[in-house]
């Protein structure tokens, strides 16, 4: 994804300011959204100088920009985590669907903040979602080729197929008041259920 318009801090004092932009607009797009917020307000609830935001963002959009690369490298981040060292892909397929489940549980933002690129400019979700397409399938491949997952059906389907299962069943587990982990491992096993024996008889 394109982050063009954003310079990174080159100081300590200069990553805490920074840091404190990115909390802050990324708290604003979220609860006020993209198009209702300004640079005077970020600055402000920043409480940085008024030219101190454009040391690091050249404008708005370099900054939701620059959130939304941050988001797509932690959650693949906190799914590699999740599952290294796991040998196969129903393993992984289930312990991915966990991490993403646990990410967006502590920082609920992130929906809003990546889907209403949506809104923002229609390229910039097709390119956020279409790079992790592109690469879920890719990895699917390597247990295709294995014999793990059906051939017969299109690699690339499956995997926004199971995009849309992440996004859907977090979305299930963050309308709830409270979920315990135990909770979502019900939930996440419950649609590895479905994943290995399907729904229709």
């Amino acid at each position: 994804m394109m982050t063009n318009g954003f310079h990174p801090p080159k100081t300590k004092v200069g990553e805490k300011t920074f840091q404190r932009i990115i909390k802050t607009g990324k708290r604003l797009f979220a609860k006020n959204g993209f198009q209702a917020t300004s640079i005077n307000d970020i600055i402000a609830k920043s409480k940085v100088a008024a030219g101190t935001f454009y040391i690091y963002f050249d404008n708005k959009l370099a900054l939701y920009l620059y959130l939304l690369h941050e988001y797509r490298i932690s959650i693949r981040h906190a799914a590699v985590e999740a599952t290294k060292g796991l040998k196969t892909r129903y393993e992984i397929e289930r312990e991915g669907l966990k991490a993403f489940i646990m990410y967006v549980k502590q920082d609920p933002l992130a929906y809003k903040v990546i889907w209403e690129s949506l809104f923002i400019d229609p390229k910039i979700f097709q390119e956020y979602y279409q790079t992790f397409g592109e690469a879920y399938k890719f990895h699917l491949s390597e247990f295709a080729d294995k014999g793990e997952i059906r051939t017969d059906i299109d690699l690339e389907t499956i995997a926004y197929v199971l995009m849309g299962i992440s996004n859907f069943v977090g979305l299930q587990i963050l309308f709830r008041d409270e979920a315990s982990e135990a909770d979502i491992d019900y939930v996440v096993d419950e649609t590895m259920k479905i994943l290995k024996y399907g729904i229709f008889k």
